[in-house]
């Protein structure tokens, strides 16, 4: 009679221990999915508007005699946010040096006042018409640009190979024709437009 109680005990606590054991595995199980979950949502977060801490980025040249006879793209981050297209309007971070010299030609970066402007043909140049699309919010882009997509219209510029370090802060989308008229009329009863920045 004694041997079958504590054959009776040892099978109860062995019962009540693997349900333990269960329970245990079932409360991780849970948490571990939780984590999950939250990282999932971090993960596809949509940035509509990014702000740029990192430092500014360093002069890449020179690169004495190269030659470069068409465009290079190298994204260096992919952003999290919507993806330009030609004709949208965006505000960058950038700086821009010769290829060549290692010479900086200029820069926007960290400033009170972003650059600005529309990704089209004959208002940027053709590196970034064709360079630039295809950036998401928050994604920082390398481009080479050859002489011939270059400052064509600089008498100066026209012959250089530029370089440009690229962060897409905001997209702002191209609108219909009438409601952009509409704003504009409405921004000029209010006292003007900004002055428009381009790259030519």
């Amino acid at each position: 009679m004694r041997v079958l109680l504590c054959s009776a005990a040892i099978v109860v606590a062995l019962a009540i221990g693997g349900c333990g054991s269960g329970s245990g595995s079932s409360s991780s199980a849970s948490k571990e999915q939780t984590t999950r979950s939250s990282t999932t949502a971090q993960r596809g977060r949509v940035v509509l508007h990014y702000i740029t801490r990192e430092a500014k980025p360093r002069n890449p040249g020179p690169h004495p005699g190269a030659k470069v006879d068409h465009l290079i793209v190298r994204d260096i981050r992919i952003g999290r946010g919507p993806a330009i297209e030609a004709g949208d309007r965006g505000i960058f971070e950038f700086i821009a040096t010769n290829w060549v010299t290692g010479r900086r030609l200029e820069e926007a970066w960290h400033r009170k006042r972003p650059f600005e402007t529309h990704i089209e043909k004959g208002v940027v140049i053709d590196g970034w018409w064709q360079g630039i699309p295809g950036m998401r919010v928050g994604g920082r882009r390398q481009i080479i640009i050859p002489p011939a997509l270059g400052f064509t219209t600089n008498p100066v510029m026209r012959n250089e190979t530029t370089f440009f370090d690229v962060v897409l802060v905001e997209i702002r989308p191209q609108q219909p024709p009438g409601l952009q008229q509409t704003q504009e009329g409405q921004e000029g009863q209010e006292g003007g437009s900004q002055p428009q920045a381009t790259l030519e």
